[in-house]
């Protein structure tokens, strides 16, 4: 059993698939990650510019401490979203706008240059600022907190559902996309589609068939116009073999008739009868390949026989043969029929009618009862009550050249062949039913007359 292949088609659609699937999850990151980095630029110049608002605003009051010039800061927003707390270089707060600033803030690390923090308390989140001031020649910081979490910090709200609220729009625009990709590449790949089924289309037995390539896309054309190529090629490959073969067969037929006729004039004896058989036999083989060749070569449309005409023939020509074997050939008509007209050459019929008789003579046994049945619907069926052949062998009996005794020097294998070619090259069939012990029946099928209805008999009055 071959192994599963994955179609081209299917490889192309899960490649896309798979990009668009990496895009769709790659862009909202990526943009999360641009807003975010400029929130965070946003966030430290807020915190910045209010920490220098707020460090312009400081003076020493009478009492040497800290406190803020009225009229240079604005202490509205000392609660709520902002928070601040002025300390000491040893950690001692001058000034704050609330005990939870002063306790929050003033812990934070100081150094030469801002600094920025982000921290967490009483579930809300918090961005800092340590920025460094001197007053009257004494280091300060300014430390102001953000309170992230208030209502009116609106870019953080934004940032926050961002990218949950970009995949609920990435995750159905990917299934429209998906679907989209779909319908495309499939498509795409349709020319490519409607080709194989061309292919699958063409009929073994006509070697001149060709692909059509007036609709095809450039894509496509030149794969199947190298396809007619390689049609072309075995097509003479092919007629030089028949070719071949029935000038061998015709230049054989001569030299053979003429053997036979000079031994046919020696005297009787065990080693002329030998070779007599040997020659007609060999003649037969040749008229055989002669047969199959001028079939291969000739177009059998067209043609009609009345097949009880023909069964007649040639149950009368091989009865005596039958008889001298000890076996029993009939014929079984259709009843009240005295027609039975089918779609097939005269010469034809008669050909595969007497292989096939020919046949069950030779391979079955002295008291084997052998039956020429025809039915109303255009079959003629060759059966017998011998030993019957093994349902293993079925699928070789067709074959050419296939025999099933090889040393038994009756034949080349090219009557059953000859009969199926037969059969299919009139619009017919062939079916074997046979098994072992139980007798051999070969059924074929001709189309029945299109203007001819099988004649009844005529009815006598008394």
């Amino acid at each position: 059993m071959l192994p599963h292949r994955r179609s081209l088609l299917s490889k192309i659609f899960l490649l896309q698939a798979a990009v668009l699937c990496l895009a769709a999850l790659i862009v909202p990151l990526a943009i999360n990650a641009m807003l975010q980095k400029r929130a965070s630029f946003f966030e430290a110049k807020v915190l910045t510019d209010r920490a220098r608002l707020i460090a312009e605003a400081l003076a020493a009051g009478p009492d040497g401490k800290l406190q803020l010039a009225p009229g240079r800061y604005s202490r509205e927003g000392e609660s709520g979203e902002f928070g601040y707390a002025v300390v000491e270089a040893n950690g001692t707060v001058q000034l704050t706008s609330s005990a939870f600033a002063e306790r929050l803030l003033s812990a934070l690390g100081r150094s030469d240059a801002p600094k920025f923090f982000s921290l967490a308390a009483d579930g809300r989140q918090y961005r800092a600022v340590s920025f460094p001031v001197t007053i009257e020649n004494r280091p300060y910081w300014v430390i102001l907190g953000w309170n992230l979490s208030e209502e009116d910090v609106i870019h953080d709200d934004l940032l926050r559902n961002f990218l949950w609220a970009a995949l609920a729009i990435a995750v159905p625009l990917l299934a429209v996309l998906l679907a989209l990709n779909a319908m495309i590449v499939k498509r795409f790949f349709r020319p490519v589609l409607d080709v194989s089924r061309r292919v699958a289309a063409l009929d073994p037995a006509r070697s001149d068939a060709r692909l059509a390539t007036a609709d095809l896309p450039a894509e496509v054309l030149p794969l199947a116009e190298a396809f007619n190529v390689a049609l072309t090629r075995v097509e003479q490959s092919y007629k030089v073999q028949k070719e071949f073969t029935a000038d061998a067969a015709h230049e054989l037929r001569t030299p053979l008739a003429v053997l036979d006729a000079r031994l046919q004039t020696l005297p009787e004896s065990e080693a002329r009868t030998a070779l007599l058989a040997d020659a007609r036999l060999m003649a037969r083989i040749v008229n055989q390949l002669l047969d199959m060749a001028t079939l291969e070569q000739e177009d059998r449309a067209g043609g009609e026989t009345d097949l009880l005409d023909v069964s007649r023939s040639v149950v009368g020509d091989l009865a005596i043969e039958a008889i001298k074997k000890g076996q029993s050939l009939g014929l079984v008509e259709p009843e009240g029929l005295t027609s039975l007209r089918v779609q097939a050459h005269e010469q034809d019929v008669w050909h595969m009618l007497r292989n096939l008789v020919e046949n069950a003579i030779r391979h079955t046994p002295a008291g084997t009862t052998i039956d020429v049945v025809l039915g109303k619907d255009g079959s003629l069926t060759v059966q017998d009550d011998g030993p019957g052949i093994p349902e293993e062998l079925h699928e070789h009996i067709f074959k050419r050249f296939w025999r099933r005794k090889r040393s038994g020097g009756s034949g080349a294998g090219l009557g059953m062949a000859i009969v199926q070619r037969v059969a299919q090259s009139n619009g017919g069939s062939i079916t074997l039913r046979s098994a072992e012990g139980q007798g051999t029946a070969f059924i074929i099928r001709l189309p029945l007359a299109s203007e001819v209805e099988p004649t009844p008999a005529p009815v006598h009055s008394r």
